[in-house]
């Protein structure tokens, strides 16, 4: 949705509603064409973003979303599409620009800061976006999350004439990331994440964010061996931060998608809900495995090969 759409009707963002009824519906008539539908919606998307982007000249797109957006994919699938336009691109993680550890100030509760703007090395990073621009060419520090501190050695990092920056992390929307004029007027700024509620018997069942969670559970279940009570355990403070550092600038940007997959709830009542009826402490996950209950399930097979959902399940 462009930034012209919501500013013209604010309804726009208030989030969509479906039925658990209907989706049911879907898989005993017509499953294999609501999911070529439901991914034609979400490519369809990203295909405007990319000729609004273009129409606008600007050389970088700043990518921010909650957790389990669907950010990496949306990220691939945007330099797909700028290279059938004739433009190369390259992204760049904040994290790399992060103030090592040892060096983060100590917040009210006597905790060391993890998430605010301050964490970011922004002088760096301008001196780094400032040095691209001048000589396409330039250092970029590598940050080690293990060492908790930036690598001795930096990354050689090289674009040209027709390359576009892709910027990605929690505080890629802030005001405050870019020092000169210039270079906020050259980002093009873009907001993900799921904004659909769903229903049964026209009680809200699940909301945008729940469903976040469910995405997240299965990614760090199968990709991170984490069970699902760590993922519960950092959940609060996660959505915290976003509330903190992202929500404020929704509704600044320039395209806002919507990255729900509607028949994605149908492959979490198979995948998701056993795993989570094996924890010991079910009842604690209870607002997950009700929605999940009343669902009829799909085989991930049906899941297309491009499909940003292979981003929380294994194949």
């Amino acid at each position: 949705m462009k930034r012209q759409d919501f500013i013209n009707n604010p309804n726009l963002l208030l989030k969509e509603k479906e039925s658990l009824e209907n989706l049911n519906k879907h898989v005993e008539n017509d499953i294999e064409n609501f999911i070529a539908s439901e991914e034609e919606k979400y490519h369809a998307q990203v295909r405007e973003l990319v000729e609004d982007f273009l129409d606008s000249n600007k050389k970088m797109i700043l990518l921010c979303g909650p957790t389990s957006a669907g950010k990496t994919t949306t990220s691939k699938i945007i330099t797909e599409r700028l290279e059938k336009f004739g433009y190369s691109s390259k992204t760049i993680s904040l994290d790399n620009f992060l103030v090592p550890l040892a060096e983060r100030k100590i917040l009210s509760d006597g905790a060391l800061d993890y998430d605010s703007f301050s964490t970011i090395n922004v002088e760096l990073f301008n001196s780094f976006i400032k040095d691209l621009f001048r000589y396409q060419k330039a250092e970029m520090p590598i940050y080690n999350f293990v060492k908790n501190r930036p690598e001795d050695f930096k990354e050689t990092v090289e674009i040209s004439s027709h390359s576009i920056l892709i910027i990605e992390g929690l505080h890629a929307l802030n005001p405050d990331l870019f020092t000169t004029t210039e270079n906020k007027n050259l980002s093009y700024k873009i907001y993900i994440a799921p904004n659909v509620d769903f229903y049964l018997n026209d009680k809200l069942v699940l909301n945008a964010k729940t469903l976040r969670l469910m995405r997240r559970s299965l990614r760090d279940y199968y990709k991170r061996g984490a069970n699902i009570e760590q993922t519960f355990k950092t959940w609060n403070h996660t959505v915290e931060s976003e509330n903190l550092y992202i929500k404020p600038y929704k509704t600044t940007v320039d395209y806002i998608i919507n990255s729900t997959l509607k028949y994605e709830l149908l492959l979490y009542a198979k995948y998701l809900k056993p795993i989570l009826l094996r924890e010991e402490n079910s009842e604690k996950l209870f607002d997950l495995l009700k929605p999940l209950e009343a669902l009829a399930t799909i085989e991930k097979d049906l899941v297309p090969a491009d499909s940003m959902l292979w981003e929380f399940l294994t194949k």
